[in-house]
């Protein structure tokens, strides 16, 4: 029995029994945790970032590589594929820690004093993004549809590589505090400009849609400040049952709970999980009176997952299908617009705004990797063009393939980048 045979869940849960598919996961979860370890001492004496080796061993373990590999029956390979395709659900629960960990970052005395160094880099950089994408897709004579969709992608900055590198290498410095709160910033706001070019892109690119104010304004903004005022309201009670708990155990499972809860519910509403965890965060930082003393543990929990995370996130690079001459000028002229965007924008923003000089000529630096965040709007945008006519229909699986090519570049150069840029500001505790 193959999965080609499979019709139903009864159906998939006699193959899952006959192919010892629970066994194997436990297969694949060690095999996976071993390497982090493995990878955490290689990393430590060459000195380089190990979010990069994480994402090289995904590359090398990735679902096209093992396909290549003669002596593993055709059934190895399906389950194997099975297998990886399951653990999606780790992306969204990683992003959703490292948003609500930025979210607390976010605070609202800080917001007061830098407001306009933030604001200038944040929106210079994403609309420098989006402008640049979009205007190179159309000299390219992309679909405006396709344009409008990989620019709105080009503004988000996945904040996971940044932030494993600022703990890392324990950054501490006017450079890592600007960092912090621009990364959820952008977070914030590459989705809300996704969240409202997309539903336009779709219209465009569908005969039997029109563009009205619903679709394209109303119902975008309405999940959006939905998704806002779930996180504040679950931040805000969450914390305040917390500061009664004196018990370690419950203080996380308190958390744990808050932060998969408003998960579950952002989704099921058809919300951004992102922008709810990044308010519980938010709201944790600023409502909270008293130390809640949870950081280190929650470290302590996060870090098999961020691992499992980018290594999984190196599983999509799919560099073997990268073959086409015409598919690698329009995601090399995405790279290369995106990242002009992403460094002329934020040195352009901490300029005008009279940011200290190491900000000016090192933030860029930190803004580049998009494993994560972009990766979960692009398989948003896969399953939504799926329902388009004809070719229109592709258009989807050429963008997740545009965001997989430049993930593998951003996300080995990116973190390396972002470390160059700590040590030229001084604000690295070892190197």
């Amino acid at each position: 029995m193959d999965l080609t045979t499979v019709n139903s869940l009864a159906d998939l849960r006699k193959w899952s029994l006959l192919n010892h598919v629970d066994h194997k996961v436990v297969y694949v979860i060690g095999v996976l945790v071993f390497f982090s370890f493995i990878i955490i001492s290689i990393t430590k004496k060459l000195k380089i970032p190990k979010v990069v080796g994480y994402v090289l061993v995904g590359i090398l373990f990735s679902v096209s590589t093992v396909n290549r590999v003669p002596f593993l029956s055709g059934q190895a390979k399906e389950w194997y594929a099975y297998l990886i395709n399951s653990f999606s659900y780790v992306t969204v629960l990683t992003v959703s820690f490292i948003s609500f960990k930025i979210g607390t970052e976010l605070s609202i005395e800080v917001l007061k004093k830098l407001e306009v160094e933030f604001a200038l880099i944040v929106f210079l950089e994403s609309i420098g993004s989006f402008a640049l994408v979009t205007g190179s897709m159309l000299l390219l004579e992309q679909p405006l549809f396709l344009a409008l969709v990989l620019g709105a992608i080009a503004c988000a900055t996945a904040p996971a590589a940044t932030v494993m590198v600022l703990k890392e290498y324990k950054a501490h410095g006017e450079l890592t505090a600007t960092l912090l709160v621009v990364l959820a910033l952008d977070e914030a706001l590459a989705v809300i400009i996704f969240s409202f070019a997309e539903p336009i892109a779709l219209t465009c690119g569908a005969e039997h849609m029109s563009l009205t104010f619903t679709n394209g304004f109303l119902i975008p903004l309405i999940k959006v400040l939905g998704a806002i005022s779930l996180g504040l309201l679950a931040g805000y009670f969450s914390q305040k049952a917390m500061v009664d708990y004196h018990s370690k155990v419950k203080k996380v499972l308190l958390l744990l709970t808050t932060v998969f809860g408003v998960s579950a519910i952002a989704i099921f509403f058809h919300a951004s999980p992102l922008i709810a965890n990044l308010s519980v965060g938010f709201a944790y930082r600023n409502f909270c009176k008293r130390h809640l003393g949870i950081a280190e543990h929650m470290d302590t929990i996060t870090i098999p997952l961020y691992a499992i995370f980018f290594i999984l996130a190196g599983m999509q690079i799919k560099i073997a299908s990268i073959t086409s001459v015409s598919f690698l000028i329009i995601a090399v002229t995405y790279f290369v617009a995106r990242t002009i965007g992403k460094l002329g924008g934020s040195y352009l923003g901490a300029k005008l705004s009279g940011a200290p000089k190491k900000v000016e000529k090192y933030i860029g630096l930190g803004l580049l990797p998009q494993i994560g965040v972009a990766i979960d709007l692009a398989y948003k945008v896969e399953r939504d063009f799926a329902h388009l006519a004809g070719e229109k229909a592709k258009l989807g699986m050429l963008v997740f393939n545009i965001l997989l090519f430049t993930a593998a570049i951003t996300e080995i150069l990116g973190p390396l980048a972002t470390e160059y840029g700590l040590n030229q500001a001084g604000e690295m505790k070892e190197f």
